[in-house]
């Protein structure tokens, strides 16, 4: 298994610059990327052109365009796969204008992001008793309760009208980057029933951890007036954070303990879909400056034979048109990637499996720019699947000896067989010969926890076929609503019914003189559940869950002869190193594209040290058991540069050859859930 290594660096950059001029946007394009391997660290430099619009006194917009250069050593960890083409992406981090007597400088602080794989290191496996089981589900990670006081100001508050009514209604708790956001309205009555409304808002200052979700709630706890037209409002905030986590849960001894159920982990796979998309732009471009995906949905869809996953991703492209103006332009882009199952999964898949995508990386990279308007991107999509299946468990209680974990589980309040009879009025057709045949089609049932019991509601339809007058077989479809209220004393509001009904019983009773009735019993049951924390014990490290990835090997050789400006009479130095790579899939092929980088320092026949670089494009056929794999590596084990002897053309040359092995392996996922649209 492998993981994302993810490196940073910062260049300060400051430059005299136009006095009074105001800085409207900068842009930072990569245009070089060299990483030199050193034993313990690696070399990365990287060359940005930078682009500053900016408007002067007169309101001109203006461009001044330069070069950046950052370099610096990064230490390794011994994980690290060394020889691996490195990505980097380039952002602002903060633009500031220095005026000082009449002269000006503007400092940029320029922010780098690199990106690698590493080996995950093996995790130990945890001897874990039977009685356990993997769950996936919310455990709690942070809970704390806030009193927040404000002042309310209202003419009509008086002293002496002590009974002032207040109700708080509309709440919400929304997860900011700046904490956590608490949005209400209060309805305030005085003593003498006027009323008014009014928002509550309220930030509570607190970092929360990534991919976390909220929930809360508000109380009034006072309200004091303390002078006429003021008031002192008391509100109490309980809020709880929670990450989607994967846990080994212990289960009760003996079969002895509440009932919950729980979402039982049946597999996780890491994958990685890419692909390619056409798109024209509304107008001509100079420069497509970013690529970033602002949104996207994903789903799965469980067919015959296989899983669809699929989603649409949402698109914002940077560019520059020919008036030097900077442009976004939105695209929504379809993904899907078809997994394949063997026919009894896809029988327990059908009945029992839930599945679940979290998106953890969206990556879009232009590879071809033509007339200003056509631009081919490629795309990459990360994702983690995840299969569940909903199971009853009974939970063992915390104990001293071992981790225990909150969790919101789904506890069960009751869970019993159900009976109900109706005669449902049926009026006698004119026609009517004899009776052939009735049958009952499910329909919309539905289930309401209110105090003490379930209020029922079901709509079935009822087919009801029989013979006319002149021997043909006619239809009638009677659709009645059906409603009920069934006894369960520990059902309270807000929990959670589901109910299943069947037809135990359908015939037609037929009067002399009445109007017939279709006599109908259905039998059920009905399961009440409320989601509740509860502390429980762990039986130690979750398991991998992943299949591994396939077992192959592959080495590419590349030979060729570099021609040089110059004649070659000894090769100084070499250093070869890869450049950006990608997959690219056919109906036919699997292919790997990339570049190989070289710089070379050489000593002409002529007496001269001379440099030359290198690029050379490199296209490897692979196996289709690399279509299988999320994750191919490129690296760079080896290479040879020698002059060659018996060159005849007027210039120099050399023979270059590089070995590059591919590894392969699944993307370690990552603890609790990420996504990132």
């Amino acid at each position: 298994m492998v993981k994302r290594w993810l490196g940073s660096g910062k260049v300060i950059v400051k430059i005299p610059w136009p006095f009074g001029t105001k800085v409207h946007r900068i842009d930072l394009a990569i245009t070089d990327l060299t990483a030199r391997w050193e034993r313990r660290t690696v070399l990365i430099t990287v060359e940005m052109e930078r682009t500053i619009q900016y408007v002067t006194t007169a309101g001109t917009v203006m461009v001044w365009t330069d070069r950046v250069v950052y370099q610096k050593e990064h230490p390794l960890s011994p994980a690290f796969i060394r020889g691996q083409p490195l990505q980097a992406r380039a952002v602002t981090l903060y633009c500031l204008v220095h005026d000082e007597k009449g002269a000006a400088a503007l400092e940029h602080g320029i922010g780098l992001r690199f990106s690698g794989w590493e080996l995950e290191p093996a995790v130990p496996a945890f001897p874990r008793p039977g009685n356990s089981i993997l769950a996936c589900g919310k455990q709690q990670v942070a809970a704390e309760s806030y009193l927040h006081t404000e002042t309310v100001f209202w003419p009509a508050l008086m002293p002496e009208d002590q009974a002032v009514g207040v109700v708080l209604t509309g709440e919400s708790f929304i997860l900011t980057p700046e904490g956590i956001h608490f949005r209400g309205e209060l309805q305030l009555t005085s003593g003498k029933g006027e009323r008014k409304r009014g928002p509550l808002s309220v930030l509570i200052t607190r970092k929360a951890p990534a991919n976390s979700t909220l929930t809360g709630t508000a109380k009034v706890q006072a309200i004091k007036v303390v002078e006429p037209g003021k008031a002192l409002l008391a509100v109490k905030l309980d809020w709880r954070l929670f990450q989607e986590k994967t846990l080994p849960l212990l289960l009760a001894p003996g079969g002895k303990g509440e009932e919950f159920f729980l979402r039982r982990l049946l597999h996780q796979e890491a994958r990685l879909w890419s692909g390619e998309t056409r798109i024209k732009l509304p107008e001509k471009a100079k420069v497509i400056g970013e690529v970033t995906a602002s949104a996207a949905e994903s789903r799965v869809v469980q067919v015959p034979s296989g899983l669809l996953c699929l989603g649409r991703l949402t698109l914002d492209l940077y560019y520059v048109n020919n008036s030097g103006e900077e442009k976004c332009y939105r695209v929504h882009f379809p993904w899907q990637d078809w997994l394949a199952v063997d026919d009894d999964t896809a029988r327990l898949a059908e009945a029992e499996r839930e599945y679940k995508i979290d998106l953890t990386r969206v990556k879009g990279e232009q590879i071809q720019f033509l007339n200003g308007e056509d631009l081919t991107l490629f795309v990459q999509v990360e994702y983690v699947l995840t299969a569940t299946q909903r199971q009853k468990a009974k939970l063992a209680g915390p104990a001293v000896a071992v981790p225990t974990a909150v969790i919101l589980a789904e506890k069960i309040i009751t869970e019993e067989d159900i009976e109900y009879y109706v005669e449902i009025p049926v009026p006698r057709p004119p026609d009517f010969l004899e009776n052939h045949r009735l049958w009952w089609q499910d329909g919309k049932v539905a289930g309401g926890a209110e105090d003490g019991g379930v209020f029922l509601k079901a709509q079935p339809a009822i087919v009801w076929q029989y013979r006319n007058t002149e021997q043909k077989l006619k239809v009638v479809e009677l659709r009645p609503v059906l409603a009920w209220f069934q006894a369960a004393p520990s059902t309270r509001q807000g929990d959670r019914a589901e109910v299943e009904l069947a037809a135990l019983r359908l015939q037609l009773q037929e009067k002399e003189g009445e109007n017939w009735r279709v006599q109908l019993l259905l039998t059920g049951r009905i399961t009440v559940t409320r989601e509740e924390l509860t502390a429980v014990a762990l039986s130690g490290g979750p398991e991998k869950a992943e299949t591994p990835p396939p077992s192959v090997e592959k080495r590419t050789v590349l030979k060729w002869e570099e021609k040089l400006p110059f004649a070659v009479r000894e090769i100084t130095t070499a250093y070869f190193f890869l450049g950006g790579f990608r997959r690219v899939k056919t109906e036919e092929l699997f292919l790997l594209e990339g570049e190989v980088r070289g710089e070379i320092t050489y000593l002409g026949k002529d007496g001269v040290t001379r440099y030359y670089q290198i690029r050379k494009e490199l296209w490897a056929n692979l196996p289709l058991e690399y279509a299988k794999t999320p994750v191919v590596i490129p690296v760079l084990s080896g290479w040879n540069c020698y002059p060659l002897t018996g060159w005849n053309w007027e210039k120099g040359g050399v023979w270059c050859e590089i070995t590059i092995d591919l590894l392969t392996g699944g993307v370690q996922p990552k603890k609790g859930k990420e996504v990132k649209g």
